[in-house]
């Protein structure tokens, strides 16, 4: 109700709630590269884009440690400061020079999607990589952009905010992910959309996706359950909150994009009472009833015989 308060809306937009954890961004990298690998999909890429990097870039520098040259990080609103993107990008360059452990759930209860191995990946990122990604001079040029220098083979683009597909030109993008991002979109179709017209033929994305009501009911679902008079005094003025979208409409908007699902990986609860939803969910499916959450990974037709 404050942020129907004039510029108090403004003030709760301050901050993603995102993390400059270098652990955590470390941890949801090699989750998603990790996972990628589980499910044969390709795990070199030159180019990585992140949905809603929030308060830090971590996690998609944590790309370009592991190879990636370009990194664009596309957000609705401008949150991440070079400063602490720089302290963010030391602790990382530490982290994979150690080949330290993935974090786990006893660090960050709700990190998914984990491993089936949280030991470092050395199958994936071999001494031979790490040698040529972790070399002081391609380093140097990392932080020289980070900087807002020329980083010659690397670069780093933050665009926010981003607002429609037309930001980046089509097919430039080896892999696109987010980590607990598009619940909070309201436009998911857009969204996949034009992740669709950035991703190579054959590029692969890579989403972790929180389907829960993120503390705002007493349960996971409770937001399934309220009146779209009642969530409008829920979300009040702030620009975005959570979209309420279950996992079958993600499934929809991605297919309708054209993307193949590869990988979907639910976590499931106890049945969600039907008695219990308000008439505007009462099309949720039963497995939308179930997952509160889901890591997702599907893929760009690579020709234009897949397309037909």
């Amino acid at each position: 109700m404050a942020t129907f308060v004039p510029g108090v809306a403004g003030l709760a937009l301050r901050s993603s709630g995102g993390t400059n954890s270098a652990r955590y961004c470390y941890a949801v990298w090699l989750c998603h590269l990790v996972k990628a690998a589980e499910g044969g999909l390709p795990i070199r890429f030159k180019t990585v884009a992140e949905l809603g990097p929030g308060d830090s870039l971590g996690t998609g520098l944590a790309s370009m440690l592991t190879g990636a040259d370009h990194y664009l990080a596309l957000d609705a609103k401008p949150h991440a400061s070079s400063g602490s993107n720089i302290a963010t990008f030391e602790e990382l360059v530490q982290l994979f020079s150690a080949e330290a452990a993935i974090p786990g759930h006893d660090e960050f209860p709700n990190l998914q999607p984990l491993p089936t191995s949280l030991e470092f990946p050395r199958h994936i990122l071999t001494p031979e990589i790490l040698g040529a990604t972790l070399q002081p001079d391609r380093l140097d040029a990392i932080r020289r952009t980070l900087q807002g220098e020329n980083g010659g083979r690397v670069s780093v683009r933050y665009l926010a905010p981003w607002d429609n597909a037309s930001i980046l030109e089509p097919e430039v993008v080896d892999l696109a992910f987010s980590q607990a991002v598009l619940e909070h979109v309201e436009d998911i179709g857009t969204v996949y959309r034009a992740l669709y017209r950035w991703l190579k033929p054959g590029a692969v994305m890579s989403h972790a996706i929180d389907f829960k009501s993120h503390g705002l009911t007493r349960s996971w679902y409770g937001h399934w359950t309220l009146s779209d008079l009642q969530w409008f005094f829920v979300k009040g003025r702030r620009v975005y909150l959570i979209n309420r979208e279950p996992q079958s409409s993600h499934l929809a908007e991605i297919e309708g994009a054209g993307f193949e699902i590869i990988t979907s990986t639910p976590t499931l609860q106890a049945p969600v009472p039907r008695s219990l939803l308000s008439p505007r969910f009462s099309r949720l499916t039963d497995d939308d009833l179930r997952i509160s959450s889901v890591f997702l990974q599907a893929r760009k037709p690579a020709t234009r015989a897949e397309l037909n």
